[in-house]
């Protein structure tokens, strides 16, 4: 089992996108693939059709329930899913002893049962996503090439620094360029900045695999859909299907 947390500080850079997208080509590959929602705001549980979810990451995560009895079963694999709820016991979670390894403690048992899991993160750095980091054996880093995300990577390898003590292993597998438009002039100019300062603070590269800007990843996410299943034919379809063999190779 190989638990991969697809984590950036900042949002709107298609951490769910990438998540619901891996699970749908790794479940095409009959991978045993779970799906971890961490994100208050339900959007990977949403995109697999879980509406108002009874048992959540929530209670497992407050030791209410064991695991087993939240997660789901949905079309691209299992879901831990998420509600609204997650986000007022970020206080409640600081004071549980030990909670930053509660996490990885819940997910060991599940290795004869899953290949792949998969974390979608919040774009916070809190105790959840600090759980997460601890529980990672590899990392993924959606972003834009803009100024901002190059700035970013080095706060991203502060964060990701401090949990090495707990989890020596943690492996970052690179940078993910997302909205990727190569004809513009700036993200040319920006990604050789990113790939610079992504070896130097990270100790990894950029992926080959670039998502392109295209309007069917986000109509594809209101369908509940993954790209392939909404438009076979899009360039977001085989840049999805080239990224999931880049990793699985690299795994």
């Amino acid at each position: 089992m190989k638990t991969i947390v697809v984590f950036n500080q900042k949002g709107g850079v298609g951490k769910t996108s990438t998540v619901a997208n891996l699970m749908a080509e790794m479940k095409r590959r009959n991978l045993r693939v779970l799906g971890v929602d961490l994100d208050a705001q339900a959007n990977l549980t949403a995109f697999n059709g879980i509406v108002n979810p009874i048992k959540t990451v929530r209670d497992v995560l407050l030791n209410e329930i064991p695991l087993e009895q939240a997660v789901q079963s949905c079309k691209y694999g299992d879901i831990l899913p998420a509600d609204s709820a997650l986000q007022a016991e970020q206080m409640r979670f600081a004071t549980m002893p030990a909670f930053v390894i509660r996490l990885r403690t819940l997910l060991q048992p599940l290795a004869d049962t899953y290949d792949v899991i998969l974390i979608d993160c919040p774009p916070v750095v809190n105790q959840v996503t600090a759980a997460a980091l601890v529980a990672a054996d590899y990392v993924i880093i959606p972003a834009e090439a803009e100024y901002f995300s190059a700035v970013g990577v080095e706060m991203l390898a502060n964060t990701i620094n401090e949990v090495k003590p707990l989890n020596p292993n943690i492996k970052v597998l690179g940078v993910l360029l997302v909205k990727y438009q190569k004809r513009r002039t700036l993200t040319r100019a920006l990604e050789e900045v990113l790939c610079s300062s992504t070896q130097k603070a990270l100790g990894c590269g950029v992926f080959n695999t670039r998502i392109h800007f295209t309007v069917d990843i986000p109509a594809s996410q209101a369908s509940g859909l993954s790209v392939r299943d909404y438009r076979n034919g899009s360039k977001a379809t085989e840049d999805y299907m080239t990224l999931c063999e880049e990793i699985l190779k690299e795994i």
